[in-house]
């Protein structure tokens, strides 16, 4: 295979089972929206995406990836979608010790501080900065576009330094505010997505 119209990426044995539950939704968003060939080679344990006559740009080889990866990390296919739709949508991930380093209790507590009671705050964090993020043992995953990861990121930070939610929340309703007056109206990476599925 020509390494220039192919890219792989290699699952981990641990993620296998999950890829093919959602096989057919990644196949789907991989054909449809990266006009790619994807297989699965369980072989190697990788899957396979090669350009073909109908892509029309090679770069899908690459978000393509990002897209996997996306999934991968634990977003839901719906949501990594936007990878392959939009040029700008991209992951970023950082570590909580990045921010703040604290002993095991305190870590909780910030992770607590993070989620919100029945997981409102990290609710409000995605609806606001319009992107959406995970939270694994220590690591935060993002997933959106440059400005929209950097307000989830300092809201995200300065709830892991000790800010009160509520101090947070009016920080973000401010942004949100400022935003709308500079777009007009915000605007999530995913509502195009939404009316195409309903």
């Amino acid at each position: 295979m020509d390494e220039i119209n192919t890219r792989s990426l290699e699952i981990p044995i641990h993620k296998i089972k999950k890829l093919k539950s959602i096989w057919t939704d990644i196949y789907t968003a991989i054909v449809e929206y990266g006009e790619l060939q994807i297989r699965f080679d369980l072989k190697r344990k990788s899957v396979d995406l090669r350009a073909c006559e109908k892509t029309k740009d090679i770069g899908f080889l690459d978000r393509g990836i990002e897209f996997l990866k996306a999934v991968l990390a634990g977003f839901k296919v719906e949501d990594s979608i936007a990878i392959l739709k939009y040029k700008d949508v991209f992951m970023d991930k950082f570590d909580i010790s990045e921010i703040r380093k604290m002993k095991s209790n305190h870590l909780q507590r910030a992770i607590g501080r993070v989620i919100g009671r029945n997981g409102k705050t990290k609710e409000v964090i995605e609806n606001t900065s319009r992107c959406k993020f995970l939270l694994q043992d220590q690591t935060i995953t993002l997933l959106g576009v440059t400005e929209n990861i950097n307000i989830a990121k300092d809201a995200i930070g300065r709830l892991i330094q000790g800010a009160e939610t509520g101090t947070i929340f009016n920080r973000l309703s401010a942004i949100s505010t400022k935003l709308k007056n500079k777009y007009g109206s915000i605007q999530t990476i995913y509502e195009n997505l939404k009316t195409e599925n309903e």
